[in-house]
């Protein structure tokens, strides 16, 4: 393991990104995002009166898109975006928040399109913004949540190391810097 950088790994990443067609993208996220999968399924309270789909058939549905097979998109976004909005101070329902908009996040760049949800105003970020490409915002979240911590902003994490650990999220970023580059 090399001594780069939260940020340099990040643009690393996104210079290796750049070089896949969008399906490769996908694709190599997928795999980055499966193993969270079954956490988010574990989340089987309604979360709306709405609900097209129950969060297992939208976990299901992430499946179903990642292997190329039809899937009503914008139903299974809405339940994951549910789930990621689920609004409470506990640690393990904000990380599987975390993971569902993760998850969400790599629909939409699946689909190639902006998908619909009934609580979600397009104008908000659905995932922290602060990674220069779609694909990399979504590493970033990703390497927060699989340390098991709360997404933090790098900068703040590197100024104030109280407030995250960010050695474990960039020992993540590191390991998923190897799985995309492989």
């Amino acid at each position: 393991m090399t001594d780069r950088t939260y940020t340099e790994l990040l643009t690393s990443i996104d210079e290796a990104a750049r070089r896949l067609d969008p399906r490769e993208q996908a694709a190599c996220l997928y795999g980055l995002i499966a193993p969270l999968l079954e956490q988010i399924q574990q989340e089987d309270e309604p979360l709306s009166d709405e609900a097209v789909l129950s969060t297992a058939e939208a976990v299901q549905g992430i499946h179903l898109a990642a292997a190329g097979e039809p899937v009503d998109a914008d139903a299974v976004y809405n339940q994951l975006v549910l789930v990621g909005f689920v609004e409470d101070q506990d640690v393990d329902l904000h990380l599987m928040s975390q993971r569902a908009l993760a998850a969400a996040a790599w629909l939409r760049l699946q689909t190639g399109r902006d998908l619909r949800s009934t609580i979600f105003d397009d104008t908000e970020e659905l995932i922290p913004p602060y990674a220069p490409s779609m694909f990399t915002q979504i590493v970033d979240l990703l390497a927060w949540t699989r340390s098991d911590q709360l997404y933090t902003f790098w900068e703040t994490a590197v100024a104030h190391p109280d407030v995250a650990d960010l050695p474990a999220a960039t020992r993540e970023l590191e390991a998923m810097h190897l799985e995309i580059t492989a």
